[in-house]
């Protein structure tokens, strides 16, 4: 009897033993007095944060500013991910490559500076994993800020720029984007603390108006903005230029431009470029170039810092084998056409 009240307390013991450990819960990392990265979580999901693999913070469900001081080496491209707190609770450490929520390869700065910070929105969608990186560029010559939505004026605030402001760093979704623009200046007369100009939502390309479109994608994954001075004060400005491209050989050619196709660096008003790189025998097609930004500001003749007005843009014309039918180094002026003929 002794024997088998000593097996049933063993079985009871090890039956004890095997039940699972309860949950794991979610405490969430305060935020950083100052960093290197803003996180905006839209998703409504409690989310960790890994730096190549690494968990580094549990972020709160909230869509307030969440700084995050990461140490760096300046320049150094890294991979951050996100994973729903749901996915990982069970295994922090070893989470499933497939279970992640956001990615995004980007260089973060040492400086916990405003201006150096990179800003991380994350929404709650999750038709795509990946984050497009775009740089913001606001020049000087103006007294007003500009906020910076998404998708209108309800939209996500992605970010305020001063004048002089640039490359600003962001993390968006893949996808097909429009951006609005709210101009204003510091008043401290007003009982908000300023003053609204006004809104800038469309521009002029070719004498159209169009939406200012924001298309990330696999190939658009890197991608720069010029905002505009509000067209009240500084009048209607041209930030394109078009580049006219005729084809008169025998066979189909495939554009580049800087080492990559180039319907990854035009812009087009309707969302979609896919093969525009390609222009068939006796074609003809015509490019908007956005006119990049040069590394540094240009002066003009009263001193003054100024946008860049011409990018070089080195282009290449193959034919479907890959072969080489032309390769020339153009300038593309702002308001102007460049035409550049195959024969």
């Amino acid at each position: 009897m002794k024997k088998l009240l000593f097996l049933f307390a063993i079985a009871a013991f090890l039956g004890a033993c095997e039940k699972d450990d309860p949950p794991a819960e979610f405490q969430a990392d305060p935020s950083a007095d100052a960093g290197n990265m803003l996180i905006v979580n839209s998703s409504n999901k409690q989310l960790v944060l890994y730096k190549e693999g690494v968990p580094i913070k549990k972020i709160p469900n909230s869509s307030s500013d969440y700084l995050v001081n990461i140490s760096t080496q300046e320049g150094q491209a890294e991979e951050f991910s996100l994973y729903d707190w749901e996915d990982v609770k069970g295994d922090i450490n070893n989470p499933l490559p497939d279970d992640v929520f956001k990615k995004w390869r980007v260089a973060l700065s040492t400086s916990t500076v405003v201006s150096e910070r990179v800003t991380w929105h994350v929404s709650a969608s999750t038709e795509y994993s990946n984050m497009a990186t775009i740089y913001f560029n606001y020049y000087a010559g103006t007294d007003y800020s500009v906020d910076v939505f998404l998708n209108g004026r309800t939209g996500a605030k992605l970010m305020t720029l001063s004048p002089g402001q640039q490359y600003r760093k962001i993390g968006l979704d893949y996808g097909n984007h429009t951006l609005a623009y709210r101009y204003w200046y510091s008043d401290q007369g007003n009982a908000d603390g300023e003053e609204e100009i006004g809104w800038v939502e469309s521009h002029t390309i070719n004498g159209e108006e169009n939406d200012i479109w924001l298309v990330l994608n696999e190939s658009r994954s890197d991608v720069t903005m010029i905002v505009p001075h509000n067209d009240a004060q500084v009048g209607e400005q041209f930030l394109y230029g078009n580049l006219e491209v005729e084809n008169r050989t025998g066979e189909p050619v495939v554009i580049h431009a800087n080492s990559q196709l180039i319907e990854n660096i035009i812009y087009f008003p309707d969302g979609n470029a896919k093969n525009l790189s390609t222009i068939d025998h006796a074609g003809k097609e015509t490019y908007v170039i956005p006119i990049v930004p040069a590394s540094e500001e240009v002066e003009n003749q009263e001193g003054e810092e100024q946008a860049p007005q011409s990018v070089s843009i080195n282009l290449m014309a193959k034919n479907l084998s890959g072969e080489t039918v032309k390769e020339e180094t153009l300038e593309i002026t702002v308001g102007e056409t460049v035409k550049w003929l195959l024969e």
